[in-house]
């Protein structure tokens, strides 16, 4: 999932220049990434070893310097440029705590919440992935939450960029809303597509 957060974000070409929403957060993953490219975060910096660590003519010295200066180039994260809502305590949890495992994460919002009930976000941007089938099951309650989803955007985000990943093509219809933009996306075996939706 993380790749694909990651192309979503790119493809998105947030910049941090309005502050950008993911009513549907889930785990976290793609606030993760957006957080990430922002502050200039490498993907791995987490990890402890790498396995060119144990080549031969590998200099750890000059290993050291790259880590400074990759250091050197991060950028602090605004407090209320990236938020999340999910419906479930259980995914909000898992969010946080992914989050603070990152530097600046403590910086993103994240909150229990229904989508339905958040506030929305104007003139700004907005990603999502939302359930396409394979985590929710009833294909009529997946019609009406797309729908729910478009009337989210077209009621409470006016002047905001939608970036909506749908993993299930017959679904895109009941948003209530013509995308700008279908970008093929497979993840996994889904043939997916990336919406982008500008919301007047």
């Amino acid at each position: 999932q993380e790749t694909l957060a990651a192309a979503i974000i790119r493809i998105s070409d947030w910049q941090g220049l309005t502050p950008l929403l993911d009513p549907m957060c889930g785990s976290g993953t793609l606030l993760a990434e957006a957080l990430l490219h922002f502050s200039r975060i490498p993907s791995a910096f987490l990890r402890k070893k790498f396995g060119f660590e144990n080549l031969p003519d590998f200099n750890e010295n000059k290993w050291q310097e790259i880590q400074k200066s990759a250091g050197r180039v991060r950028r602090p994260l605004l407090e209320g440029l990236l938020n999340g809502c999910d419906i479930e305590q259980r995914a909000v949890n898992a969010a946080r705590k992914n989050l603070n495992s990152l530097q600046y994460g403590h910086l993103v919002r994240v909150q229990k919440r229904d989508f339905r009930e958040h506030p929305g976000l104007e003139n700004g941007v907005i990603i999502c992935n939302p359930p396409y089938g394979i985590r929710l099951g009833d294909e009529k309650q997946l019609e009406s939450l797309y729908k729910e989803l478009g009337d989210f955007l077209k009621q409470k985000c006016k002047g905001s960029t939608a970036w909506i990943y749908c993993g299930n093509r017959n679904l895109i219809p009941h948003l209530g809303l013509k995308p700008s933009r279908k970008i093929p996306l497979v993840n996994g075996n889904l043939d997916g597509r990336l919406l982008k939706v500008e919301v007047y």
